[in-house]
């Protein structure tokens, strides 16, 4: 079994120091996948820690005085009793993540959330094809017009247990 932790470090130069566990970590679940909002307030994350929608599901935490708080989950507007993963934050008004749970084209799909004025978010939409497959989609990487990015896929794989890395173009969704 391996447990994911999250670290926090300070660079300088190029030169990271000061590593140190969040709080939010434990020996009992894991914690990965973080996401930070522009202003690096706000992370977002993967977890399977109890008290979740079901197996893993995105959190959130803020960071007051200097430390994480207590990890809040997204709730099932975008956790299902299934596997949520990979969130990434766009421009800190879209949220794409990957789902087992949410109505897809097989394995893990990738969907998004747009941010309500509250800070809730709406229900999680599909990406669609070309951009799901039957296979694993996940990993979403944006340019910051939103246009064109990187996806981590086992689509056109022999073997099924190996990702690669894909390119994509939002106005013609064409993957490289």
């Amino acid at each position: 079994v391996v447990i994911l932790q999250l670290y926090q470090a300070i660079k300088k130069d190029t030169s990271f120091s000061q590593v140190s566990a969040l709080e939010i970590n434990s020996k009992d679940y894991s914690t990965g996948h973080p996401t930070l909002s522009s202003d690096g307030q706000t992370m977002y994350f993967s977890s399977d820690m109890p008290g979740g929608q079901g197996g893993t599901d995105i959190y959130m935490s803020r960071k007051v005085d200097g430390h994480w708080s207590k990890a809040e989950n997204l709730g099932p507007v975008i956790n299902s009793p299934y596997n949520e993963s990979f969130p990434m934050l766009w421009k800190d008004s879209l949220l794409y993540f990957s789902s087992e749970g949410h109505y897809g084209q097989g394995g893990l799909d990738v969907f998004y959330s747009s941010k309500n004025s509250d800070g809730s978010w709406q229900g999680a939409i599909n990406m669609g094809y070309p951009f799901n497959s039957s296979y694993d989609d996940f990993g979403v990487a944006m340019n910051s017009e939103g246009t064109e990015g990187l996806l981590s896929s086992n689509r056109n794989s022999q073997n099924t247990q190996q990702d690669q890395i894909y390119s994509f173009k939002i106005n013609d969704l064409r993957f490289t």
